[in-house]
């Protein structure tokens, strides 16, 4: 499997080496940190060897986007906590788009990671029904609904956990975890993680 290749634009050394540090530590995400710039080392080098660029400060947005592709290959994921910046968001030509917050965990910020280099939008789920103009609860759009616990296991994919977290944060074993894993892939209609969650996130099922 290729991994997803990552440029880190973040304003200082020591928070460059700890974003570098939280993308290794992601378990369920192959990443690849392939190069990275700060606020003090001029303008943004070109980015055409990564997949996703991951701002850690909306200052450097400006800068990064002008040297992400004009042809929309590449995503960018920013850190922030201003809902507003999504509107400068929209505005680039980017294959993938995203918002997570500052003090974002390892595993939510690979899940977020993974869904921009796949083209998806992640945003924080009161911006996304805010945007949506409608909250996001379609589960009756599946002919066959999820269940409680299967909702509770998506959720939980989303988010980035493997099998074994996801049976510890659920209390139960990981045989179950895989049997309803089965369950939902064959409700959503896809075969692996990252189509779960991407079918779950346009059904309304879960907010990335």
């Amino acid at each position: 499997m290729t991994p997803t290749r990552v440029f880190v634009v973040a304003p200082t050394p020591t928070m460059r080496v700890g974003l570098r540090s939280m993308l290794a530590a992601v378990e369920t995400a192959d990443v690849l940190v392939v190069g990275e710039a700060g606020l003090s080392a001029g303008p943004v080098p070109p980015l055409s060897g990564a997949d996703v660029v991951l701002v850690a400060d909306e200052e450097l947005l400006e800068e990064t986007a002008l040297s992400v592709s004009e042809d929309g290959t590449q995503s960018l994921l920013l850190l922030s906590e201003d809902e507003g910046e999504a509107s400068r968001l929209r505005a680039l030509s980017l294959r993938g788009w995203g918002i997570v917050p500052p003090d974002a965990p390892s595993e939510e910020l690979g899940a977020a990671v993974a869904a921009v280099a796949q083209g998806l939008t992640v945003l924080p789920k009161t911006l996304a029904e805010r945007l949506l103009d409608e909250p996001a609860t379609a589960v009756e759009e599946l002919s066959d609904p999820l269940t409680a616990r299967e909702s509770e296991v998506l959720d939980l994919l989303g988010r980035g956990l493997s099998n074994k977290m996801i049976a510890r944060e659920l209390h139960i074993s990981e045989h179950t975890v895989k049997f309803h894993i089965s369950s939902l892939y064959s409700k959503l209609g896809v075969s692996n993680r990252a189509e779960a969650v991407s079918q779950g996130a346009r059904h309304g099922l879960i907010s990335l």
